[in-house]
């Protein structure tokens, strides 16, 4: 049986993943604007107000914090975030030469393969450091639950050339088919550094922007004890079973770690405890997104005002109010889900930096299959291709289960 945080993580990861399946779905209705309009509108509101503002506003004493995350873990997340900005450009050129159903499919399937297994083999921070081996039963588990993803996948991509042959080009997309399906390869192996850069930077950034304040429910992890929920008192102090009373209200985290950490210290002298602290803030997990995903951001920006200055299009930006409105749902939708991926992969425990990307791709893809079946891609066509992709979607479900009940053999 599923457990209960198992199904809740699940759940986040998988709105995440069918919102950003069909966050797009705005481009659709577009008219005035080009790739690059709706492109550097998106990026400003989604990849820059947004995370910043919701980081800014919503963690207490922000800038104090991002003061004192380490910059190993601002380099490394930003290192990943470039190859992810490389393959979110080639993403919305796939858009345009391949359509949405069938790049969603391609990025998603090579993305979710990738991100999946590499957490249980390079472990990442914070609790995904206590991830299972690949060689594990949880371990097996998901990676048969990869196996069946990619089965769909295939599927997914089978249709897209039967849809493709039965069109012959009167859907709107541009460019040669097959230069756009091997631009969306390499746009899927690149688009799982984004989950890398939640994996491996998540847990110093998250510590030291969430905020411990008096009468909040925290989660203390001690080594490999199980984890545990307390309520912080009204004076800031917090009694842990087996360890004592700590103060940890008025200060991030990341100190509460280090004073919990210290007390346990001093009660078992021979034992070095690894001690994780956290409070589930949301704001703190917009903050991972607003500084590890930075270097990301640029390349996304870069390209897109590179293609305004070089085409002189900047005054069409404002030719149409309605549209610009549009290009900012695209940007919101997509900091939304990348959000939710974060906080689903927490839920899900130590294998959720596997099982959160796994489950987030596979419904990234059945949002994109519905966005195209909505959106008139998959009109006139009919036959073997529908029946791909519908083997496909079901196919993807049926994956999301097994990483799913991966999960449930990790936590027991």
């Amino acid at each position: 049986m599923l457990e209960v945080t198992t199904i809740a993580g699940a759940l986040v990861a998988g709105i995440g993943g069918l919102i950003m399946g069909s966050s797009v779905w705005p481009y659709k209705l577009m008219r005035k604007y080009d790739f690059e309009h709706w492109w550097f509108v998106s990026g400003v509101a989604g990849l820059v107000v947004m995370p910043w503002a919701i980081t800014l506003l919503g963690c207490p004493h922000a800038v104090e914090g991002i003061r004192a995350i380490p910059l190993r873990a601002l380099l490394l997340g930003n290192l990943f975030s470039l190859g992810w900005g490389v393959a979110n450009v080639l993403c919305g050129l796939c858009y345009l030469r391949i359509g949405v159903a069938l790049t969603g499919a391609v990025l998603s399937g090579l993305g979710a393969s990738l991100g999946v297994v590499a957490p249980m083999i390079f472990k990442g921070s914070g609790q995904f450091k206590d991830a299972p081996d690949p060689t594990s039963p949880a371990g097996l588990t998901v990676l048969c639950g990869v196996g069946v993803l990619v089965l769909g996948v295939i599927f997914a991509s089978f249709a897209g050339f039967g849809r493709d042959r039965v069109l012959k080009g009167q859907q709107r997309t541009s460019g040669s088919f097959l230069v756009g399906l091997v631009m969306a390869v390499v746009s899927g192996i690149l688009s799982a550094f984004m989950s890398f850069s939640f994996v491996y930077s998540q847990g110093p950034i998250k510590a030291h922007l969430s905020y411990i304040e008096p009468h909040q429910q925290i989660e203390v992890k001690i080594a490999n004890e199980e984890k545990q929920r307390l309520a912080v008192a009204s004076d800031g102090s917090v009694e842990i079973p087996g360890v004592g009373v700590v103060a940890v209200g008025g200060g991030f985290a990341a100190d509460a770690a280090e004073r919990i950490a210290e007390v346990v210290r001093r009660s078992r002298p021979i034992a070095s405890e690894e001690v994780v602290v956290t409070n589930g803030s949301v704001p703190a997990t917009f903050a991972v997104f607003a500084l590890a995903v930075l270097a990301g951001t640029v390349v996304n920006l870069a390209y897109a005002v590179n293609r305004l200055n070089r085409n002189r299009s900047w005054h069409a930006i404002v030719t149409s109010w309605r549209e610009f409105a549009l290009a900012i749902i695209i940007g919101v939708n997509f900091s939304v889900a990348v959000t939710m991926m974060g906080i689903g992969m927490l839920l899900l425990g130590a294998l959720g930096a596997s099982i959160g990307v796994g489950i987030q791709q596979a419904m990234q893809m059945i949002g994109g299959q519905g966005l195209g079946f909505v959106s008139g891609e998959w009109r006139g066509v009919h036959g073997r291709p529908r029946i791909q992709m519908y083997l496909a979607i079901a196919i993807l479900i049926a994956a999301s289960v097994i990483l799913a009940y991966g999960n449930t053999l990790a936590r027991n």
